[in-house]
């Protein structure tokens, strides 16, 4: 598995855009957290980057576009 790390200027425009919109739920604070971690911007399904376009859209995204698109199967 490999981290895409995020330029500097990328996350401080998702910083200003979470910041911006942090009334909005619990998810964006969570988002605002996670955006120093290391593995911010990496799908939690597949590992693979998930887009700073996708990024900007919804800073609290933790799938990439394809796992996004994948039905969610019930648990056991």
């Amino acid at each position: 598995m490999h981290y895409h790390y995020l330029t500097i200027e990328q996350r401080e425009t998702l910083e200003k855009l979470i910041r911006s919109r942090i009334g909005g739920g619990s998810q964006l604070a969570t988002a605002l957290e996670r955006l120093h971690q290391p593995d911010y911007g990496v799908c939690i399904e597949c590992g693979q980057d998930i887009g700073f376009v996708r990024l900007q859209a919804d800073p609290s995204a933790l799938h990439c576009q394809a796992c996004a698109r994948l039905p969610v199967s019930p648990k056991p």
